[in-house]
């Protein structure tokens, strides 16, 4: 069962109308860019965005882009010790909230699984919150690196062997992901770049399974299946390559197109084989990757608009965080508290290859 989530967003908020003036600021020249990234930001359906660089606060004195009131570059070293930082500080504070607001002790935690595709190091994350939290030493655990936005959903596939395993005892799994995507801006004035500049963001949340009930107030969903779709040809429509100055974006415009003619089929299909029609799910947690995306999603799946509030709302106040999106999404269907026995829930992400990631809870 998933029993709770708790998220945490950097101190640096900006909103979509700053983002857009700085990004003009750092591709500076043709009116024509200009017009781009205005276009980019008014159609995003976001208002704002948390980030860990500290160039969206005016005031701040030492910027991550910025030296002495000249644009910087910074190389992959320097984004990936801010991506140590951070990543720490973050998880550290989902953690635990997620720890206090269940009463669960640490040494409780049989598996840990640790997600994210913005950085690396080593002793990684896994090692840190050990360390930090006291979680015993033989603790299982699993890493789930560079599977883009649907890498928490990757993770669901985990969750479940460990949970239906047959070894019968008390098992609570923590996954954990957080994306630090602000660290990898890319100022060469090129479409893909405006794109992922105008819609991507920072956050991580931390998610609770077990596999019996927990005395806490929240609605429990059952994480009964998970499935994965990769689509054949597909490697042109998303991905992403590690440069010298950070991590280098790829992102196509089809993109919708291909979700609503490939994974929509895709994705009835799976439902079909589980005798569960789209009109019977009652949640719908949708990675919020762009208003694009879930625009698609909606019309090809013939959603009411009320389904879709979840996923908008979490695009909208905190743009497109990678793999930790679908999260915040799911925290946010969890805490409204109205799921009852009985409901299903499906989860849609999509990852570079294109691959589909999908997963189906249930209230209990």
């Amino acid at each position: 069962m998933l029993i709770d989530i708790e998220t945490a967003s950097p101190p640096y908020k900006i909103l979509q109308s700053k983002a857009a003036e700085e990004l003009k600021k750092r591709m500076a020249g043709r009116p024509a860019i200009s017009r781009m990234i205005d276009s980019a930001a008014n159609h995003s359906a976001i208002e704002s965005r948390y980030i860990v660089v500290p160039d969206a606060n005016d005031a701040a004195e030492n910027k991550f882009y910025s030296k002495d009131g000249i644009y910087y570059v910074p190389d992959t070293k320097t984004r990936m010790i801010e991506y140590e930082k951070w990543s720490k500080e973050l998880t550290k504070s989902a953690v635990s909230r997620l720890f206090e607001s269940n009463n669960l002790n640490p040494e409780e935690i049989n598996n840990l699984i640790t997600i994210s595709c913005t950085g690396f190091f080593a002793p990684g994350l896994d090692y840190h919150l050990i360390n930090e939290f006291k979680i015993k030493s033989n603790v299982k655990r699993t890493n789930i690196g560079f599977m883009g936005c649907a890498a928490s959903v990757v993770g669901f596939n985990y969750v479940l062997d460990i949970l239906n395993s047959r070894i019968m005892e008390k098992k609570n799994v923590l996954l954990i992901s957080v994306e630090l995507c602000s660290l990898h801006l890319q100022t060469e004035p090129t479409r893909d770049n405006i794109l992922a500049n105008m819609i991507f963001a920072d956050g991580c949340a931390a998610a609770l399974f077990s596999n019996y009930n927990h005395d806490n107030s929240k609605v429990k969903l059952k994480l009964i299946s998970a499935d994965s779709v990769l689509f054949g040809d597909s490697e042109k429509y998303m991905g992403w390559k590690i440069g010298n100055f950070g991590f280098e974006m790829m992102l196509s415009s089809d993109l919708p197109k291909i979700i609503k003619e490939k994974a929509v089929p895709a994705l009835n299909k799976i439902l079909n084989e589980k005798n569960i029609s789209p009109d019977s799910v009652k949640y719908w947690a949708l990675h919020p990757g762009g208003r694009a995306i879930l625009d698609a999603l909606q019309e090809g799946l013939l959603l009411s608009d009320e389904k879709l509030i979840p996923s908008r709302n979490i695009l909208s106040n905190y743009g497109n965080m990678s793999s930790a999106s679908i999260l915040f999404v799911l925290k946010e269907i969890i805490d409204k508290g109205n799921i009852s026995k009985g409901d299903y829930c499906c989860v849609v992400a999509f990852g570079p290859g294109l691959t589909m990631e999908v997963a189906l809870l249930k209230g209990e």
